[in-house]
């Protein structure tokens, strides 16, 4: 179920451009937009009947079966809204990799039998019998089947929702969150269905479930408060970084450091989604990154006040909730090492960089650094390393900040190495060296093994990246 939410979340957030797009398209000109035109919202319809479900079909079929089966996803998703009267976005996450899947099989199972010199010809007229055998299928009848299924589904939901169980979802969101589950929680399972519902209504209050700030915020704010000196510094940074940036993994590491604060995180959230229930408030489009500006920006201009006041109304809940469960006096990192690791958080050059890149403000977790434990690391291996990948679940922030640092400092120490990220099913063949956290080990271990793994506590763990420059630099002299 892990690495079906897995494909789920890369399917979405590959392609959230296109889903934001549309939000901005109905934030303006819908029905209830600022500027209603009714001949630009023509084209929204096409968009997500038709063009979303190729696209993500394409994306999953890529991932499954490379680009041959990401064509033949596409040509069978083509089938599949020619047929139905609703959108597809269900089905074709659904088509999408399962026609990958196929291709890839067909094409390892006929490659060994096959003449030299007609690999190429073969494997055409194999993905053209199979594009022409499934959209034939869809087009029949899956289309209509589906259509049904939508219909049905989309009732079931709107029911849930106004007889008033939506917020006891907090109980599973949050604590997912907290566990590094949010990309699969909000690109794979919500955000499909804030699609749909936005498709029926212009609006959606999935989008609002795991992005919503509020909670995380009030976490960090108490924190703040209840901190001194360099300790409260670093809970400062992490509040701009979290409410205003949108990344919300940086106050995981608060909670997980003081298990009790899921109450007040769980609270929050359910404190937030009976808020908007009562105002009736969604969004026009997934907020991603989860930042009180896109919250506000993609919000229809008659629920911008009724979303800040729920967004506001889960912080202060939280927040008080926190702030009797956290001690006078925490224990955190020393100062001396909390001043190194917000001295390298604000080296990065730009605020944006900060927002795109940086997930893992868990420059605050008190463990101190350990040496890698795994043994394929050793001074004789480093004259071979010239490409280094960080790895997280989604290849999302954590990993790009990880990698931004790396490549700073090996800049700083004249090391001409190439540095980049990617999720876990994306690691290339050209990587000698995988930086991922102690966590994640075992499984880029499975996903890619026989190669070098340098383990770390944080991707903002200073001491680690100096230990491994210092190696880099022994070596290179």
């Amino acid at each position: 179920m892990r690495k079906f939410g897995q494909l789920l979340s890369a399917m979405i957030w590959q392609n959230v451009a296109v889903i934001i797009a549309v939000g901005i398209i109905r934030e303006l000109f819908g029905i209830y937009g600022w500027f209603y035109n009714d001949r630009l919202l023509l084209l929204v319809n096409p968009i997500y009947n038709t063009l979303l479900p190729i696209l993500l079909a394409y994306t999953g079929g890529k991932l499954m079966g490379g680009q041959r089966g990401a064509v033949v996803a596409s040509i069978v998703t083509y089938g599949l809204t020619l047929a139905s009267s609703t959108s597809v976005i269900f089905g074709a996450m659904i088509v999408g990799p399962v026609i990958g899947w196929i291709v890839n099989k067909l094409d390892s199972a006929v490659k060994k039998r096959l003449p030299v010199g007609s690999e190429l010809l073969i494997g055409n007229l194999i993905g053209a019998i199979v594009a022409v055998f499934f959209t034939s299928i869809c087009f029949l009848y899956v289309g209509q089947t589906l259509s049904a299924g939508v219909k049905w589904s989309t009732a079931l939901l709107e029911d849930v929702i106004y007889a008033g169980w939506l917020p006891l979802t907090a109980l599973i969101i949050e604590p997912a969150k907290v566990f590094f589950f949010n990309n699969i929680i909000n690109y794979g399972i919500l955000a499909p269905l804030g699609i749909q519902q936005a498709k029926e209504l212009s609006k959606s209050i999935f989008f609002l479930l795991e992005a919503n700030p509020g909670p995380g915020f009030g976490v960090l704010l108490a924190y703040w408060l209840k901190t001194k000196a360099e300790q409260r510094r670093g809970a400062k940074i992490s509040c701009f970084i979290q409410f205003f940036g949108g990344i919300h993994e940086v106050y995981f590491p608060y909670i997980l450091r003081k298990p009790l604060l899921l109450l007040s995180v769980v609270t929050g959230g359910m404190i937030g989604t009976i808020t908007f229930q009562l105002f009736d408030v969604g969004l026009v489009s997934l907020p991603s990154p989860g930042s009180i500006f896109l919250f506000i920006g993609l919000a229809p201009k008659e629920d911008m006040l009724f979303v800040l006041i729920g967004v506001l109304a889960s912080a202060l809940v939280s927040f008080l909730i926190s702030f009797l469960v956290l001690d006078p006096f925490l224990k955190s990192p020393t100062e001396e090492e909390n001043r190194e690791h917000v001295t390298e958080i604000t080296r990065l050059e730009t605020v944006d960089q900060l927002n795109e890149e940086q997930t893992g403000a868990q420059w605050l977790e008190e463990k101190a650094y350990q040496e890698p434990k795994c043994n394929q690391i050793n001074q004789s291996n480093f004259q071979h390393i010239h490409k280094i990948l960080f790895v997280c679940e989604a290849g999302l922030g954590s990993s790009a900040v990880g990698a931004a640092m790396l490549r700073k400092k090996l800049r700083q120490a004249n090391l001409e190495i190439e540095v980049d990220n990617a999720g876990l099913d994306e690691i290339p063949e050209d990587v000698n060296l995988i930086i991922c956290h102690q966590k994640l080990l075992s499984n880029v271990q499975k996903t890619a093994p026989d190669r070098m793994y340098y383990p770390l506590q944080s991707f903002t763990e200073m001491k680690g990246y100096d230990d491994l420059i210092e190696r880099l630099k022994r070596e290179n002299n």
